[in-house]
């Protein structure tokens, strides 16, 4: 647990996947998949104009339309004053002044944020992505089958591919025409590396997170006898792998027979 203080409340936060509940996590990472579709600001609103640009000049124009519906999506919640990246933050907040908050549901979680309506974007933020870091680095450390993400360091290896020409042109003190050719070509492989997803309808990344969870805690009863939803993330995730190696030993066995 992580204690900060935020407009002089004590606030208690999750920070260890020893302690944080899968379900919260669950909804945790919801939350986030909404933020990097959809987004919570006038920024992301930006950012989704440019990617229609550039998707309508690329190979896969009708993802141009998927992003123009997460774009309204986005002036929706802008005009709702709802932010996914403050309701991620919201399910990390085990406490406040000793106050318990169990309500998980998007009212609830609107009425714990409620509670820090004059603290700054960027004080929260700060506070999210110092947990967040930390998770992520937990999960990699303890599961790096599972979350080591070989199509992110891709993308990290093409950020790279773009700094080191923009530095180049930099030190040159000017870009030739082939420098900013390569420069724009990266720019919109990086804006369109990652395909828009769909947040409406019965097939929304919403619904098929759910089920995602719903299906893998099905599993894990069946094969534990236990209630997955009581564990923590790291019991969860633990209790994954053991039956995909309990798995891999029984197809061993089968192929020496």
């Amino acid at each position: 647990m992580k204690n900060v203080q935020i407009k002089g409340m004590n606030v208690e936060l999750y920070d260890s996947i020893e302690d944080l509940p899968i379900m919260r996590f669950h909804k945790y990472n919801k939350m986030l998949l909404v933020d990097a579709g959809v987004g919570s600001d006038l920024s992301d609103f930006d950012r989704h104009i440019e990617k229609v640009i550039r998707y309508l000049n690329s190979p896969t124009p009708n993802m141009a339309t998927v992003e123009l519906e997460n774009m309204r999506q986005n002036i929706y919640f802008i005009q709702s004053e709802v932010s996914p990246r403050h309701l991620a933050f919201a399910v990390l907040v085990k406490s406040i002044n000793g106050k318990p908050q169990n309500d998980l549901s998007d009212d609830g979680l609107q009425q714990t944020m409620s509670l820090f309506k004059d603290v700054a974007n960027s004080e929260i933020t700060a506070h999210l992505e110092a947990v967040k870091k930390k998770i992520d680095d937990e999960l990699r450390l303890y599961f790096p089958r599972l979350f080591d993400d070989a199509t992110l360091k891709e993308y990290y290896d093409k950020l790279k591919q773009r700094t080191i020409v923009v530095l180049r042109t930099i030190i040159d003190g000017r870009a030739t025409e082939a420098d900013a050719k390569e420069i724009d070509d990266i720019t919109a492989e990086l804006i369109t590396y990652f395909n828009p997803q769909t947040f409406t309808g019965p097939e929304s990344v919403e619904i098929r997170h759910d089920r995602q969870l719903e299906n893998m805690c099905l599993i894990l009863s069946q094969n534990l006898h236990v209630d997955p939803k009581k564990f923590t993330v790291l019991e969860y995730y633990n209790a994954f792998e053991y039956i995909k190696e309990q798995a891999k030993k029984a197809n061993k066995q089968k192929k020496v027979k």
